[in-house]
């Protein structure tokens, strides 16, 4: 409706249902009066009428769009009068109620913005914090970067990690807000009545409690989160999140601790791994340092002690041909250390193993001993050998040399076979000889196989994962195997 046309029609109206019916009635004789005096009465009359019907409504249409244009506080500028203040009061009051419903849905829409804000940054953090976690590889410094780096990152008042160590918990580690380093090693009995919530937590898959564990002391703490730290389905202990604030913690943090303490569990059996890897490489090369000092002692140092006996009588000797037969046998103890000596640098750098491959490397050190010493040595390779890990051919290769080694000095052999086939993953070495043999059960002062050789071997197979078997009896020869399961065939 256009409201400035409204009185003009509200005009029309009221003369036509008034003035019009009177100048009927006077032209059929009912009514008296002239028309010209009725226009003149009605007419004013009407115009005054159609003023005052129009303005309230023209007031309340005005109020009605400006509520529209979201003026929600919009009210009439002068009192209206019955029935129009009622309708006024009606739009007052849906103003009010939709001016309350804005302001709800905009805190709504700020709470959830902050919210997903919140959540956003936690899961941004979460990252992060797991980046930094598992670039920490020693458990002594893991537990204290990953305390200061929650309480920094997520704001919390007091972030602690408790360890199970029989029947105490032990505060490993501890990051308070306003404060430096926190006093640890504090011990609490799992009989202790404030560590109850603590408990509760570890025994499940954590808790918000308020009745939180004094941590920390002169810290007054209403809240506490705790989200147990479990390797497999072991607790060895638990995150502690501790607030000021009774109503700090909702389920976005207890999702935010329990996925860190996943990454810290992960994190300590990452560090656990290194730490054994590291202790496990010591351990390696302590056993090589060991073995080459056996070595060095059952076969070097004889040499040596040989070479200066028979030194000693050439000289005192006064016979030549005594003199010259200790010449000799100096001679031949010299070279065959010389060999020794050459053996034990190979073991340590097998740089044939890494130019012929471990058929190849084994192919030459037959050929090297049939033509030193007269040994026929045949060789048997089948299967995947190139696929066998560093660790393993270098093992198999060194085991393979030990027992021709033996052979030729201990079994008085004639021939003698190796054997190796890499088949489903498995690794089997054999090497057979047609020697005397001898007692592998005898006492070791009676045993000649019993020294750092056949002990050596042992020792190896068993650092590859594998177990050495020797099968031999006076007169009969003897057969050495080694076998390597498929688990360690396959690993680097």
């Amino acid at each position: 409706m256009n409201l400035r046309s409204l009185s003009a029609r509200i005009f029309l109206f009221l003369l036509g249902v008034t003035l019009l019916p009177l100048l009927l009635l006077g032209q059929l004789g009912l009514v008296g009066g002239s028309p010209l005096l009725l226009l003149a009465v009605f007419v004013p009359l009407s115009a005054a009428a159609a003023h005052l019907l129009a303005r309230p409504i023209r007031e309340l249409a005005q109020v009605a769009e400006r509520m529209r244009r979201g003026e929600l506080g919009a009210r009439p500028s002068f009192r209206l009068w019955p029935p129009y203040d009622e309708v006024a009061e009606t739009l007052s009051r849906l103003a009010a109620d939709l001016d309350a419903a804005n302001r709800h849905f905009e805190r709504e829409v700020s709470r959830r913005t902050a919210e997903l804000t919140r959540k956003a940054n936690q899961l941004r953090a979460l990252g992060q914090v797991g980046q930094q976690v598992a670039a920490v590889l020693e458990p002594s410094e893991l537990l204290h970067f990953v305390v200061r780096v929650v309480r920094g990152t997520f704001q919390y008042d007091v972030v602690a990690i408790v360890q199970e160590e029989g029947a105490h918990l032990i505060l490993s580690a501890c990051a308070v807000r306003g404060r430096g380093d926190v006093p640890l090693g504090r011990v609490f009995s799992v009989r202790q009545r404030e560590v109850a919530s603590l408990l509760e937590g570890m025994a499940g898959e954590g808790n918000i409690s308020h009745t939180p564990c004094p941590l920390v002391e002169g810290v007054d703490v209403q809240t506490q989160l705790t989200a147990p730290i479990r390797m497999g389905e072991r607790t060895i202990g638990a995150i502690v999140v501790q607030s000021r604030d009774r109503e700090a913690f909702d389920e976005d943090d207890m999702f935010t601790v329990r996925t860190i303490a996943g990454q810290v569990a992960v994190a300590l059996e990452n560090a656990r791994l290194f730490v054994a890897e590291r202790e496990l490489r010591s351990l390696a090369i302590t056993e090589e340092r060991t073995r080459i000092a056996r070595e060095i002692h059952d076969t070097l140092a004889q040499h040596f002690m040989g070479i200066l006996m028979h030194l000693r009588a050439m000289q005192g000797s006064k016979d030549p041909a005594t003199a010259e037969m200790h010449r000799s046998q100096a001679e031949a103890l010299a070279q065959e250390g010389l060999e020794e000596a050459r053996r034990s640098v190979w073991n340590l750098r097998p740089e044939r193993l890494e130019r012929r491959g471990l058929a190849g490397a084994i192919l030459d050190e037959a050929e090297r001993i049939s033509k030193r010493a007269g040994l026929q040595v045949d060789v048997d390779v089948s299967g995947d050998v190139d696929a066998l890990p560093a660790a393993v051919a270098a093992g198999l290769l060194r085991i393979a040399q030990e027992s021709l080694h033996n052979t030729l000095r201990h079994a008085k052999a004639k021939q003698a076979r190796v054997r190796l086939t890499v088949t489903g993953g498995r690794a089997e070495l054999e090497v057979r000889d047609d020697g005397i043999g001898f007692d592998p059960a005898a006492p070791r002062a009676t045993t000649p196989r019993s020294g750092f050789g056949l002990n050596g071997m042992r020792e190896r197979a068993h650092m590859l994962g594998g177990e050495l078997i020797v099968d031999s009896a006076p007169g009969a020869g003897t057969r050495i195997v080694v076998r390597i399961p498929k688990g360690e065939v396959g690993r680097e």
